[in-house]
């Protein structure tokens, strides 16, 4: 199966507004003419004359630019402060640069072409690619990338370690709901909640997890798919990824429908280690519960001050409900 990254993105290549943030001011500090000045400093181009650089749409996290330039395609990423703080998607600038400096060398991501402080004293990060012979992501290809990624023995300098594993998963989800005790939806969620005794308490051993991966953060490179976007990425338990990919929430939150049920069958098929399947098979209600929780936090503590991303949680909710009453009566 082949989905187009036209048919993902309604607006071409440009991004879906990314919502799982709630950043609700945008800086304009940064000027495209600032930026590009910049740029023609940093990075070598050959031919500047045909270079053309666009703004794509900001997120709450970011904003982002794309460089075309003759020989090659860059993607600048300038991050916004005070966003290290999330009860489940802290944004984290230097993972994902250090990410990008890692896996670039195992064919697994984009190169990193600059990290540094932009002209205003923003992070800014870019990374570049060559010009794509096709438009076109395979869903047996996006499961063997994110499962070379598990499969990777080489630390990555200086991520965070991330909740693991089907009870501490669990625990997140709870601590979430806790934070709003008068939200009658929490109480119904709670309903929902998976039993700790479902599955046994075991050790996970901790592997590389990118922790946002769907068709929203793979993106097609001359030499095959490559992953973007790590600044959610730690060490934790690789059915988060798996969960990740058909996650009718998650995908909700990068403006992408939800996976049909072949896909699905066919990602875990094409999956490298299908012992990590079975764990998935097993484990992903309480994956599906966490998103839940955190949909519902951020659609009842954003209602007042953000009120298109409350909404926007709010879909993702009920994507992510109606995923786990169809689980309970598998």
């Amino acid at each position: 199966m082949e989905v187009r990254l036209d048919e993902r993105y309604p607006e071409g290549d440009q991004r879906p507004v990314d919502v799982k943030t709630d950043k609700p001011d945008v800086t304009e500090q940064l000027s495209d003419s600032v930026l590009l000045a910049f740029l023609k400093d940093q990075l070598s181009v050959q031919d500047w004359s045909t270079a053309r650089l666009r703004p794509l749409p900001v997120n709450y996290t970011s904003r982002f630019w794309r460089l075309d330039t003759p020989e090659r395609i860059f993607v600048v990423k300038e991050f916004f402060p005070d966003n290290e703080e999330n009860p489940l998607y802290p944004t984290l600038p230097d993972q994902e640069a250090e990410a990008l400096t890692f896996l670039a060398r195992y064919d697994l991501a984009p190169a990193l072409e600059i990290y540094s402080q932009s002209p205003v004293g923003t992070p800014l990060l870019v990374y570049g690619y060559g010009l794509p012979k096709n438009d076109e992501i395979d869903v047996g290809e996006a499961a063997d990338l994110i499962g070379r990624i598990a499969a990777l023995r080489e630390p990555v300098p200086g991520h965070q370690v991330v909740p693991a594993g089907f009870h501490e998963v669990l625990e997140g989800g709870d601590a979430m709901l806790a934070a709003i005790p008068e939200s009658p939806k929490a109480v119904n969620l709670k309903r929902l909640r998976p039993a700790d005794d479902l599955v046994k308490r075991r050790a996970v051993e901790r592997t590389l997890v990118h922790r946002s991966f769907c068709l929203g953060t793979i993106q097609s490179t001359p030499e095959g798919a490559r992953m973007i976007d790590w600044q959610f990425a730690g060490y934790g338990d690789p059915v988060e990824d798996i969960c990740g990919f058909v996650s009718p929430g998650l995908l909700k939150l990068y403006g992408l429908h939800p996976l049909v049920a072949y896909a699905e069958d066919m990602f875990l098929k094409h999956y490298p280690n299908q012992d990590t399947v079975e764990r998935f098979l097993e484990e992903r209600s309480a994956y599906h519960w966490r998103l839940a929780a955190y949909c519902l936090f951020r659609h009842e503590t954003l209602g007042q001050i953000n009120a298109p991303a409350a909404r926007a949680y709010g879909r993702a909710l009920e994507e992510e409900v109606d995923l786990l009453l169809r689980l309970r009566v598998k």
